[in-house]
């Protein structure tokens, strides 16, 4: 564990927000340094097809779009369904 030093005056209006949240102080200020120090995640970067084996090149371009290219949420197809049942 380590200490760190801080004003009395804001070391007391930490304490009485911790105590009205029934936690301590250390907790407290754990938390939010724990919450505005980025996590590390594992980034993945995506191969191009060049990078790809053999293997999964067979099944590139397998899975095709339904929709059009300029409708690739399927709102449109979404509202014309719409508009031909009601």
């Amino acid at each position: 564990m380590q200490a760190i030093s801080i004003d009395n005056a804001l070391y007391a209006q930490a304490k009485a927000y911790a105590s009205a949240n029934n936690t301590t102080v250390e907790q407290w200020v754990a938390s939010l340094i724990a919450r505005f120090i980025p996590q590390r995640k594992k980034h993945y970067k995506m191969k191009t097809m060049h990078e790809l084996s053999p293997e999964l090149l067979q099944y590139a371009g397998f899975a095709k779009p339904s929709a059009a290219e300029d409708d690739m949420n399927g709102e449109k197809a979404r509202d014309e369904y719409l508009t031909s049942r009601y």
